[in-house]
């Protein structure tokens, strides 16, 4: 009879516990976490791993630096000026499998709870980008730090007129996390561009 008694004791805290697991499980998106990254350099890359939280280090805008960094899977987004490149694409030479979602203007980062069942993941491509030196190629998503205001023939209005991103979704570079990202900040107090902030929380 104890032997018994002992047995339903057991029983009922293995599922006590159970359930209390149950409760404590995450739903929905992870804390906020916040980042800045000083992105001033026209010319260089900074590498960041939203899975650990850290910038991982950064790399010049040269074939010998992009080719190092596309060979590595520990950073999952990176940032040169308002340009974000993610972790993806045929430059990858270890099959990262890394992208970008654009969630819709009306989203809000604080109401996301989930990836739509919608989204679509966009690999990093060749992309011409026109500066002041001229035109240069660079391997980047659709994502930017900033948006800017263009006239009716989609032309940069200059002096450029800073517009806000939409909320932007990355995977990470083992395809296995998502996570929500807010770009609050572009230019600092002194109006200087390259002074990124920005929000970020996983979503699974």
């Amino acid at each position: 009879m104890k032997k018994l008694l002992y047995l339903f004791v057991a029983i009922s805290f293995i599922a006590f516990t159970s359930c209390d697991d149950d409760d404590d499980a995450p739903t929905g998106a992870g804390e906020t976490l916040n980042q800045y990254i000083d992105a001033t350099s026209e010319t260089t890359w900074h590498y960041f791993s939203l899975k650990n939280g850290i910038e991982v280090g950064a790399g010049e805008e040269t074939e010998t630096d992009n080719t190092t960094w596309f060979a590595r899977t520990d950073w999952d987004i990176a940032i040169l000026g308002y340009h974000v490149r993610t972790n993806s694409g045929t430059a990858t030479s270890v099959g990262s499998k890394g992208g970008v979602f654009a969630c819709d203007e009306s989203v809000a980062y604080a109401t996301l709870e989930a990836v739509p069942a919608t989204a679509i993941f966009a690999a990093d491509k060749v992309i011409p980008v026109a500066g002041h030196g001229g035109t240069r190629n660079l391997m980047k998503s659709t994502a930017q730090v900033i948006q800017f205001k263009t006239d009716k023939d989609g032309k940069k209005i200059m002096p450029p007129v800073y517009l806000q991103s939409p909320v932007y979704i990355f995977k990470t570079a083992d395809g296995k996390e998502a996570y929500k990202v807010n770009f609050t900040q572009y230019v600092n107090d002194e109006v200087t561009k390259g002074h990124v902030k920005f929000d970020y929380a996983i979503l699974y």
